[in-house]
């Protein structure tokens, strides 16, 4: 399953990119971009760094229920 960053709820797991390590999301503040039109968020996580992406960007869900 992949979701947005604007999708997820706290504490969700994910990773950004395949067999990457997985990040635990706290939230999103907003960014103002430079580019007219691009919305772009900060994404905060646990034990990490927090990063800019795009806010349309789609990350791996870890789903530990189902080991996946």
């Amino acid at each position: 399953m992949f979701a947005s960053p604007r999708d997820f709820e706290p504490g969700m797991s994910f990773r950004t990119f395949n067999n990457g390590p997985v990040l635990r999301w706290l939230g999103v503040e907003r960014v103002v971009s430079r580019f007219p039109g691009k919305q772009r968020v900060r994404v905060l996580v646990a034990g990490g760094d927090a990063f800019v992406v795009d806010a349309s960007a789609r990350f791996q869900v870890v789903d530990f229920v189902r080991g996946q």
